[in-house]
């Protein structure tokens, strides 16, 4: 397949990751907007290190951004293409339920997590070189984790989508929020991203490492961070972990 400047393709049959072969690429000087996809992985990966099963049939795409600004800034970029990937759902299974993005980085379609997204950056000194942006869509197959509510489109109501229709939606989806995210930051896109909020004003709770935290999901800032209202009306702001919900993983 073909895609638009300033996107260029490297496919793949089979690879161990499709973002350690984008890093690698990135760490040779290619520009941004290329793009790493792959039939299938062998050794597919989340985050915290989570395995990420990747059975050919699925989505598996790796781009690669050279945002301007520090890590601090960079870790919105997955926020973005959360957004990207729910708007591109929506493009290619429009009768499905509208999907939505799940605090930092999941896109849930009727309650069940569709995709999976890796941002993983390399930088030097203050300032970040690159940024790998993984994206796993689950078109035709899904993991079964217990405890956890996974789908596909297929299984959810929408056979048929391919890989290269699927590519051609998230690549012009994501250079477009990109391209707004880098002018004018997160505050740009809040109001879209919170149109989709899954959560917003539940009852919630964040898991980071040791740290439990609870309370109703009242907001999200113009810098991407979750704003919960625990115990006596306390405000607590929260910038990393994951969000659990009452009725979804």
């Amino acid at each position: 397949m073909a895609l638009p400047a300033p996107f260029a393709l490297v496919d793949f049959d089979t690879v161990a990751s499709t973002n350690d072969e984008a890093m690698r690429l990135a760490g040779q000087g290619v520009p941004a907007w290329t793009v790493v996809r792959a039939v299938s992985q062998s050794a597919g990966r989340g985050r915290r290190g989570k395995s990420f099963a990747s059975p050919a049939g699925n989505s598996y795409t790796s781009f690669i951004l050279r945002p301007q600004g520090g890590p601090e800034r960079a870790a919105q970029i997955a926020l973005v293409a959360g957004l990207a990937v729910a708007e591109a759902i929506d493009l290619q299974a429009p009768d499905l339920p509208r999907p939505q993005c799940k605090w930092p980085n999941d896109v849930l379609v009727g309650a069940h997590k569709v995709c999976g997204i890796l941002v993983e950056a390399s930088s030097s000194g203050e300032n970040v070189d690159h940024v790998i942006v993984g994206i796993g869509i689950n078109l035709v197959s899904h993991p079964e984790i217990p405890g956890h509510r996974i789908a596909d489109l297929a299984h959810l109501g929408a056979p048929g989508i391919g890989r290269d229709a699927m590519l051609a939606s998230l690549a012009g989806r994501l250079h477009a929020r990109c391209q707004l995210w880098q002018t004018g930051g997160f505050a740009a896109l809040r109001a879209a991203w919170l149109d989709r909020a899954a959560g917003l004003g539940r009852m919630v709770r964040i898991e980071d490492g040791p740290r439990i935290l609870s309370g109703q999901l009242r907001d999200i800032d113009e810098e991407g961070a979750l704003v919960l209202i625990g115990p006596g009306t306390a405000r607590q702001r929260v910038v990393s972990g994951s969000l659990f919900l009452e009725d979804a993983a």
